[in-house]
């Protein structure tokens, strides 16, 4: 008799990627991936993978600024284009969307580069 294996394959990159974007555990989808808006969890709670040393640093305020530049910088033309709102309404306009944009999208960079930095791990790359 053959013995079992034990050991879980890694999932592809674009599943591993998409786990992390849903903010849950890269190896299963299953365990939540943050404790609060962007506190990483140090193991998965439905695996137990640890999530140690998984730090994302800038990366993710870098992709959510390209993210959000697309969409701001836009709506800006659209609002000069227009022509018929004061400046004061067009910042608060803007300013509201940059915020609320980078808000929303910030904690799934997150778990996108997290989820990525623990497939480079896995592969031992």
């Amino acid at each position: 008799m053959s013995e079992q294996n034990t050991t879980v394959a890694a999932p592809g990159l674009a599943e591993t990627l998409w786990k992390g974007a849903k903010l849950t555990c890269p190896r299963c989808g299953e365990g939540k991936l943050f404790s609060s808006y962007l506190k990483r969890k140090d193991a998965c709670d439905a695996c137990g993978e640890s999530f140690l040393g998984l730090d994302a640093d800038d990366g993710p305020a870098w992709l959510t600024i390209g993210i959000v530049a697309h969409i701001v910088i836009p709506l800006l033309w659209l609002l000069e284009r227009d022509g018929s709102l004061s400046y004061g309404t067009e910042f608060a306009i803007l300013a509201a969307v940059t915020i609320g944009a980078t808000l929303l999208t910030l904690p799934f960079a997150k778990g996108l580069f997290i989820a990525a930095l623990w497939r480079i791990r896995r592969d031992g790359r």
